[in-house]
């Protein structure tokens, strides 16, 4: 288990730093990339929800809440974004959508290698 959970906290922590370098910001190690890094770590330890008898849409529910009001803490302390309603709903808005992307990709890879994996079986 404890495998496991090291495991997803670095794929997130590898997907978040990716994001975060997808938008231009500095390559150096700050304040700002500690708090993606950790941000992307809890949402790597709400993605152990998925290997729990809590999975399907109830862990991905709250896999995207923790992920929402992870990077919109940090973006508030790093003072990305304003504190105000406007601000902190386009912003959730934009993390959703990131997320979403990432989770397409990731089922897509999932259903490539189910196929593959069928495909082989039923070939035998």
């Amino acid at each position: 288990m404890m495998k496991r959970l090291i495991i997803c906290v670095a794929e997130a922590v590898g997907i978040g730093s990716f994001v975060y370098l997808l938008f231009g910001l500095s390559g150096t190690l700050s304040n700002e990339i500690i708090s993606v890094w950790i941000a992307s770590g809890i949402i790597g330890i709400s993605t152990m929800l998925h290997y729990t008898k809590l999975s399907g849409l109830p862990a991905y529910t709250i896999q995207f809440t923790v992920g929402i009001i992870a990077f919109i803490s940090v973006s508030l302390i790093n003072g990305w974004i304003d504190m105000n309603i406007a601000s902190v709903l386009s912003y959730a808005g934009i993390i959703f959508v990131i997320m979403f992307i990432i989770f397409l990709a990731f089922y897509l890879i999932s259903f490539l290698d189910s196929k593959k994996i069928n495909e082989k079986l039923n070939g035998k």
